[in-house]
């Protein structure tokens, strides 16, 4: 027994034996790095931020001139931007402001990088805790992905979740479902 430990430390590898390991190490590496990369893409991780830091400034400028609420604090101003494909970044701006709530909920807006408005809606942001308000779809339309808003209903445990979809320069709603709550 001690003799077969001995020789499994003996063990030496060839020239060509470390040059085989070193390229197939390599090439592990790589594709577990193109799979990180592309499971990224396809499923970001979307999170709501300080409009200052998310939004360039120019949209911000925008943004805050069309909303003429004399007290909206800029800095609790929360965007989430959502990648398109190839149509430029959209930005859901949560305003968190009392002036703009009301009995059925708060104002969400979604822009275009160019400072359209795509969408307005009115939503509850109080979910139960592993729901998203927001959650992006994997069918896109001219280029920019469907949205799907989660809502809470009088049903216990029961969600609703309306889908919008871009279409002829803003979103338009397309379906609605209900789900249960996680």
């Amino acid at each position: 027994m001690q003799q077969n430990i001995y020789q499994i430390y003996k063990f030496k590898l060839s020239k060509n034996k470390i040059i085989a390991l070193f390229i197939f190490v390599a090439v592990m590496i790589f594709t577990v790095s193109a799979l990180h990369t592309s499971l990224s893409k396809n499923n970001p991780r979307l999170t709501w931020e300080s409009a200052e830091t998310v939004a360039p400034q120019s949209l911000l400028k925008q943004v805050l001139s069309q909303k003429s609420t004399r007290y909206l604090d800029i800095s609790s101003i929360k965007v989430m931007r959502i990648s398109s494909q190839g149509a430029g970044n959209l930005y859901i701006f949560d305003y968190d402001s009392p002036q703009l709530c009301g009995v059925g909920g708060c104002l969400y807006s979604v822009y275009d990088i160019h400072g359209k408005a795509v969408l307005e809606f009115i939503a509850n942001p109080y979910l139960p805790p592993k729901e998203k308000l927001v959650q992006v779809s994997e069918t896109v339309n001219q280029g920019f992905p469907c949205l799907n808003i989660t809502q809470s209903t009088d049903t216990d445990k029961l969600l609703s979740q309306t889908e919008f979809c871009y279409q002829q320069g803003k979103y338009i709603r397309l379906n609605k479902n209900f789900i249960q709550a996680r």
